[in-house]
């Protein structure tokens, strides 16, 4: 008979344990927003497509303009180029070290321009038309 009063009493005991938990097991999860970075390949122009070129300085006339990183494949001619910033981020004099010529829509050919900054910390390609040739003022 103690053998089942004292089952009963922890048995009673134990309920409230399984029907209001203490701990909230509920999961918060930050909302993270993954920024969706724009990839477009391109056809080089021809095998003298890059091409090193003498240090220059240039400015950027559009802050808007996108820097990118490149991705060359060994085998195809193409290269593909992810967004990574943009130049109104930067306030910096850009040196022009490469170029390379790229086929795009409709037959039509664009330059791009490997760029590194005056503290050389910032290197990516963008588009000719983006930069002025001269140092910042």
């Amino acid at each position: 008979m103690n053998h089942l009063k004292a089952t009963a009493l922890i048995l009673t005991a134990a309920l409230p344990l399984t029907t209001f938990p203490i701990v909230n097991t509920n999961n918060v999860q930050a909302a993270t927003v993954a920024k969706k970075h724009t990839k477009h390949t391109y056809t080089g122009t021809g095998s003298g497509s890059l091409k090193r070129l003498k240090k220059t300085a240039y400015h950027s006339k559009n802050t808007k303009g996108k820097l990118y990183k490149a991705t060359f494949m060994a085998d195809k001619s193409t290269v593909t180029l992810t967004e990574k910033a943009t130049l109104g981020q930067y306030n910096t004099t850009w040196y022009v070290t490469k170029k390379i010529s790229v086929k795009i829509h409709h037959g039509k050919e664009r330059t791009y321009y490997y760029i590194t900054s005056s503290d050389k910390k910032v290197s990516g390609w963008t588009w000719s038309g983006n930069l002025q040739k001269g140092k910042l003022k």
